[in-house]
This record gives C-alpha cells, structure tokens and sequence, in this order.
C-alpha cells in the first residue's frame, strides 16, 4: 500500500506500507531524496517483515509547505507516524539526512524503537578539533553557496559524485528524485542540518546501534563508522564494499542482508 496521510498540522506525507511479521523497519531517506530509494530494499524485505517508508516533508511526494524545516519537526513527523500506525519494536533505518531525523526522535524517545541503523551519514556536519570525522566548514559553505547561486546546473554533477563510476546510468534516478525538493527547503535543511551534533545522542544510546558504511562513500569516511560502533554502548560496524554513498541503489542485496542479520530474522539470505 502506498498512499498519504496527513498529519497534525495538515502535511500529506507520502508513505509506503508493505509486508507481514513480527518484525518491523522503518526506512528514512535522505537529504532531496525519496523512499523510492528503497525500493529494492522493501521488495527484498517484505515477504518476513513490516516494512513503513515515507517521504520527509518537503521532499519527494509529501507536502512542502512554505515553512520552518528543523529536526525538531523532522523527528516529530517521525514520532506522530510511528504513532499513527502503531509501529513498535522498529529496526530504525537512516540513510545520509535520514541518520539526523533518527536520532534526533532518539535523543528525545526511544520507547518504540529496538536497534537503529545509521547509514551514510553525519553525526555532525563539520569538523572540529576534538571530531575530524566530518566535513571542512569550508567545504560547506562552499557547496551551500555554489547550491543558492548556481542551481540547478550542478545538480546531475553533485548526484553523479555520489555514485561509483560503474553505476553512473543511476545518475538521472537521483536528479529527478532530487528536482521534488525546492531549492528553499533543500537550504533550509541543509543549514539547519549544520547546527546538529548528535555525539552525546550516540554515547546516551541504550538500543543496539549498527553503523553501516560504505567504502568509497565521498562524504562520511570509515573512521566515522568506527567512531559510532566505538561511542555507542551496544555499538557494531560492518563496511559496504560495492558502493559509495548510496548503497540502498548500488548495492541492495548486501544492505539487505545485512538488515536481516542485525534485526535478528533466520532464513535464507538474499542472493
């Protein structure tokens, strides 16, 4: 089933609803993406597990109303949807901007979620002294600047950087998911995104925590994975070696295994 809901303050989300069991996994995109990135993962999942997908507001298929767009309510867009369809026991998924909404709700709440697993992304957006792991605030304003004043001749360009050389064909696959988020809302997010810092959430987690990086991500270098599975208390890594930063599309059979191990389902693995 995929259809909208509307929330409290009137937003439709797009979601996405599929498949039986006792477990369940909530799946949360990333910055100007949609869950159609999980496409792969939800078919490969659906037939032992509850899997709920939707698309953040502002990008995608929900709404975008003209607004504030903070973590705040990113994360409780995320606790009115868990609500609303009596999601519990959830293997939390975040991939990229998908990490900050999920720990931003678990900063807060943790009642309905049993593991989480960050994917790709940040804990915080730029370096400082005491955590190299992140960006140079350079680098940032860089990219924010070039974003605002050059959009959108670079968008195929920053997409494609995402990608390894071999999956480049999914480059027109990102820039269309990526052309539904405005470019007021992308800014919105991505500042507001900069003034996260999600270490103390991480060491304060009491729930298993799997930090899931790729290899030749261009962004979020191993170090930061290892940095998570090390701060957490029931922190682990594992290493995707087929991809860069979006392995939900590069490397889907792996994520889904891996998905399925750390949630504790028994079968056969995905070929």
């Amino acid at each position: 089933m995929m259809t909208f809901v509307s929330l409290a303050d009137g937003c439709r989300i797009r979601y996405s609803l599929r498949g039986e069991g006792t477990k369940t996994f909530v799946l949360i995109h990333g910055w100007r993406q949609s869950h159609r990135l999980f496409d792969r993962i939800i078919t490969g999942l659906e037939g032992e597990a509850r899997v709920f997908a939707y698309d953040q507001r502002g990008m995608g298929e929900s709404d975008k109303p003209n607004s504030k767009y903070d973590f705040e309510l990113m994360s409780n867009d995320l606790a009115e949807l868990l609500e609303k369809f009596d999601l519990s026991s959830v293997t939390l998924v975040g991939w990229s901007m998908g990490c900050t909404t999920s720990l931003s709700y678990l900063r807060r709440l943790q009642s309905r979620v049993e593991r989480v697993v960050l994917l790709n992304g940040p804990i915080r957006l730029t370096k400082d002294v005491d955590f190299p792991n992140a960006l140079e605030p350079a680098e940032l304003s860089k990219y924010i600047d070039q974003l605002e004043s050059e959009w959108p001749s670079r968008e195929s360009e920053w997409f494609q950087d995402s990608l390894l050389p071999k999956n480049h064909h999914l480059t027109a696959l990102l820039t269309s998911v990526g052309f539904q988020t405005p470019l007021d809302v992308a800014l919105k997010l991505v500042r507001e995104q900069g003034k996260v810092d999600h270490r103390s959430t991480i060491t304060g987690l009491a729930i298993p925590v799997l930090a899931l990086y790729s290899r030749f991500d261009p962004y979020w270098p191993i170090s930061l994975g290892e940095w998570i599975a090390t701060s957490a208390p029931n922190g682990s890594l594992a290493v995707l070696e087929n991809s860069a930063h979006c392995a939900p599309l590069e490397e889907p059979e792996n994520f889904i295994n891996l998905l399925r191990d750390f949630a504790q389902i028994s079968g056969e693995r995905v070929a």
